[in-house]
């Protein structure tokens, strides 16, 4: 009996993938070819297990030959494409293959939704639409080096119907893309594409995704705007996704005006689709316009069935916003409905860092850490390895050292969880202990201690100077690789006069104020000279953002070039000389930044709610007027 379902699959040194993604469809799939392009490791043999239509091909830097060659050897009706890093739900896969089984002859080829996970945990989602599922036909045939297209001999290219198939990536996980060079492999093959294949649009698209993942984001968005430019039709699947990442470019460059330009054209054309609300949500949020944000991502989760399409990630829909929402009424002072917005983002998402520390980071300031531990308990999110390991290095950042003694002995890995006991030793101020684990470690653990969160360059640091044992300075210059860490640490051991890093030593100042070592706080902040002049800016924020407020008006003030000073600053000046009833100084500050150029959003609305306080009518709607020219769509401007 003829198959009706093959498997097409090209693999290369997937050892480590590879049966993952064959027991998520053996005994579902008919049939499964694998063409192998030269592996060295053990991946022919897994593939064996499954299948004995294993094939060599020689590599000819096209993954469109590849395909075709596995397209040879199939012999069922349709066939399914994955890569050795996708995996599929087969309840999904069979429900999928009982619509085959009713599609009409018209029907060529059938799109699926791929989840993409990235991060190093896999905590974020990006999907996309892909033709995975198409008819065994000779008149159909992949196209293109890269980013392969299928095609029919007659040169049209194939109008897929949406399938229900979902297919999970986990190849742009950080380890994954380290390990594959992605992007070194990429680039040669989209500049062949480039000089001599036909769809132009669709390879700017594909070079705006390698310029962007590479953080050449003006690239990326000249690359995108010229792919938007030259589409030949605004139903192709890339074209949403393309408008995205404008928004996404213009976003990163701060261009937010731009960006809601774009926002607003887009929401013509999908109306349906929850990006654009959302990212206009997040522009205003960028612009410190929180209360416009507030408005705009509540009306998103209230109306959400209004939205039923994503182009970019799920995420946008409910997620994204709740986070968001949660920083905003965190800032407010509303705990209440931030907790209520981190919690819904964290039962979305249980393996994401962000909403999970901002959590626990809340319940910190009003529950003892048995409580603390109790919740975790209550909630099952301590219910595997890589859920413990993510309360632990959540745990070890907050300094919730009973939590981080409650759960380090239940990691399987005993080298982790030696990292986790010194954290332990050096939150509990057992320094001389924790220096004995560090020196009596090897490198190989150390390593681990820090690639897994127990513990970083900061805490080995603060071990070093309360110690007086300088040799872990050193022993620390074979654990990182940045060249700019090894002049720090050269800095630190005064061997280096002076250090461009200045992150690094704002890191530590931070540290040492997270271990209330303040002492050790005075004898590192004496080095802040050997930095720019912009140092002391950054040193205030820092005191102002841990509650010192006092003095980090002093630090402020000290700083006699106003030019200097950010709209950060400014804002914190005010806010701080509020709190202390200063309210004609905090109304001063604000006016000395519109004098310098400044139009931060929160400025402005500082200016007019104490102009409101001190009944200063006639200056306060003039200040209006400025604000409304310069952020015309502001709901919170139009209601004063």
């Amino acid at each position: 009996m003829k198959p009706f379902l093959s498997l097409c699959m090209i693999v290369k040194n997937e050892e480590k993938v590879l049966q993952r993604c064959l027991d998520s469809v053996y005994g579902v799939v008919d049939e499964i070819v694998i063409v192998d392009t030269g592996s060295t490791d053990l991946t022919k043999e897994i593939a064996l297990k499954y299948t004995n239509k294993v094939y060599d091909f020689e590599w000819t830097n096209s993954f469109a030959d590849a395909r075709n060659f596995a397209q040879q050897q199939a012999t069922g009706e349709w066939i399914l494409v994955l890569d050795a890093d996708e995996y599929v739900d087969q309840k999904n896969l069979k429900e999928m293959i009982d619509i085959l089984k009713q599609t009409d002859d018209s029907v060529e080829a059938y799109d699926v939704v791929i989840y993409n996970f990235m991060g190093v945990y896999g905590e974020r989602v990006l999907q996309h639409r892909h033709t995975r599922i198409y008819r065994n036909s000779p008149h159909l045939r992949y196209d293109r080096a890269i980013h392969e297209q299928l095609r029919r001999v007659d040169g049209e290219y194939v109008q897929a119907s949406q399938g229900i198939l979902t297919v999970y990536h986990t190849g742009y996980m950080h380890y994954a893309v380290a390990e594959k060079k992605k992007h070194d492999r990429n680039a040669p093959l989209l500049e062949h594409e480039m000089k001599t294949g036909e769809s132009v649009a669709f390879d700017y698209f594909n070079l705006g995704n390698e310029y962007l993942s590479k953080g050449e984001v003006e690239k990326a968005l000249q690359s995108f705007i010229q792919a938007y430019q030259e589409k030949k039709d605004i139903r192709l699947s890339w074209v949403s996704y393309c408008l995205v990442q404008i928004i996404l470019c213009l976003k990163y460059l701060q261009r937010f005006e731009d960006a809601l330009q774009v926002i607003a054209d887009a929401e013509n054309l999908y109306n349906e689709t929850a990006d654009f609300p959302f990212l206009r949500g997040e522009i205003y949020y960028l612009q410190h316009r929180y209360d416009d944000a507030i408005q705009q991502l509540e009306y998103l989760l209230e109306h959400k069935n209004k939205y039923p399409h994503t182009i970019k990630t799920f995420e946008y829909v409910e997620y994204d916003p709740h986070m968001l929402l949660g920083h905003m009424y965190k800032h407010k002072g509303n705990l209440q409905k931030a907790m209520y917005h981190y919690s819904s983002a964290l039962s979305f998402n249980r393996n994401s860092y962000e909403a999970l520390y901002h959590v626990l980071q809340l319940l910190a300031r009003v529950h003892r850490e048995e409580e603390i531990i109790q919740f975790i308990e209550n909630k099952q999110l301590a219910n595997n390895e890589l859920s413990i390991l993510l309360i632990l290095r959540i745990a070890s950042v907050l300094h919730l050292e009973k939590v981080v003694q409650w759960y380090a002995p239940r990691l399987n890995d005993e080298t982790i969880q030696h990292g986790f006991e010194i954290k332990i030793n050096i939150l509990q101020k057992r320094y001389e202990e924790a220096l004995q684990q560090i020196l009596k470690s090897s490198l190989s653990h150390l390593q681990t201690y820090i690639r897994t969160g127990g513990l970083d360059l900061y805490d080995l640091l603060v071990v070093a100077f309360k110690t007086n044992e300088l040799d872990v300075v050193r022993l620390l210059l074979h654990l990182v690789s940045e060249q700019k860490e090894k002049e720090f640490l050269l800095f630190m051991m005064n061997e280096l006069e002076k250090t461009s890093s200045h992150e690094f030593y704002l890191l530590l100042l931070e540290r040492t104020i997270q271990l209330k070592e303040y002492e050790l706080f005075e004898q590192f902040g004496s080095l802040k000279d050997a930095f720019d002049r912009h140092i002391y800016m950054r040193i205030a924020h820092l005191l102002y953002e841990y509650g010192f407020i006092d003095l980090a008006i002093e630090v402020y003030r000290s700083i006699n070039d106003l030019y200097i000073w950010d709209a950060q600053a400014f804002v914190n000046m005010i806010e701080g000389l509020t709190v202390r009833n200063e309210i004609s100084d905090a109304i001063q500050y604000g006016m000395l930044a519109f004098s310098l150029g400044h139009k931060d959003f929160r400025l402005y609305k500082y200016v007019i709610e104490l102009m409101k306080l001190n009944d200063m009518k006639e200056e306060m709607k003039s200040i209006l007027r400025k604000a409304q020219n310069i952020y015309p769509d502001s709901k919170w401007l139009m209601n004063q």
